[in-house]
């Protein structure tokens, strides 16, 4: 039987893909870092392609954090215009 939690998993959309964090639980119980995420893709009528994505390396997260900080508004101008 399923158990419930408290806290739902965050999902962020993204065009036709949904990123979903999973719990820190499931994440230990399946011998998975935690902060993994997966990536739900639909892929047509009745298809989804699924990807485990592992945490980013603590120095690459910062890395793209000053990277992002620096370059905020060509990001902002390119989700403006759709990537």
């Amino acid at each position: 039987m399923a158990q419930t939690r408290a806290k739902e998993p965050a999902i962020k959309v993204h065009g036709k893909s949904w990123v979903i964090d999973l719990p820190d639980d499931f994440s230990t119980k399946n011998d998975l870092p935690k902060g993994t995420q997966v990536l739900l893709t639909f892929k047509g009528n009745d298809k989804v392609e699924a990807e485990v994505l592992p945490p980013l390396d603590p120095t690459l997260a910062k890395a793209a954090a000053k990277v992002l900080k620096r370059r905020r508004g060509a990001y902002d101008e390119l989700k403006r215009l759709g990537d």
